[in-house]
C-alpha cells in the first residue's frame, strides 16, 4: 500500500512571494495605479476596475498566479501610501490580511489586530 505524506499548505504570503519575484513589473504597475488614487478604502469593484485598466498581457500574467487569487478573493483594500493592505477571504470563515509596500515591493502578513490598526491609522489621519 502506498504511503501518503502530509504536506503543508503554503500560506498566502509564501505564494505571493514567489509571484512577486516572477511578475514584479506587472504587480508594480497595478499597485502603483491603486496607490495613485491616494489614501482610502477600495471595494472589490474598484480593485477590478484598476485591474482592467492595465494592459491585457499584464492582466493575464497576474491572473495565472497567486496575485490573481488575491484579487479574486479581496473584500477590501486599504491604501495608506506607500502601503496597500488587502483583506482576503479565500473561503468562508477564513480571512488573511496582507500589505505591500509599493515602493519597495515588500510583502507583510498581518494579524487581525494589525490590519484593524492600519485601518484606524487611515481614519485617524496618522
Amino acid at each position: 500500500m502506498a504511503e501518503r505524506a502530509l504536506t503543508r499548505v503554503q500560506s498566502l504570503r509564501e505564494r505571493l512571494d514567489k509571484t512577486l519575484s516572477t511578475h514584479r513589473n506587472e504587480i508594480l504597475a497595478l499597485l502603483s495605479r491603486i496607490e495613485s488614487k491616494g489614501k482610502g478604502f477600495l471595494q472589490p469593484h474598484q480593485l477590478h476596475a484598476e485591474f482592467e485598466a492595465i494592459p491585457e498581457n499584464n492582466r493575464q500574467k497576474l491572473l495565472d498566479g497567486a496575485f490573481g487569487e488575491v484579487l479574486k478573493h479581496t473584500q477590501e483594500a486599504v491604501v495608506l501610501p506607500p502601503w496597500v493592505a488587502f483583506a482576503v477571504r479565500p473561503r468562508p470563515g477564513v480571512w488573511e490580511y496582507i500589505r505591500v509596500n509599493v515602493h519597495a515591493l515588500v510583502l507583510e502578513e498581518l494579524r487581525v489586530a494589525e490590519y484593524l490598526q492600519f485601518k484606524e491609522e487611515l481614519v485617524d489621519g496618522r
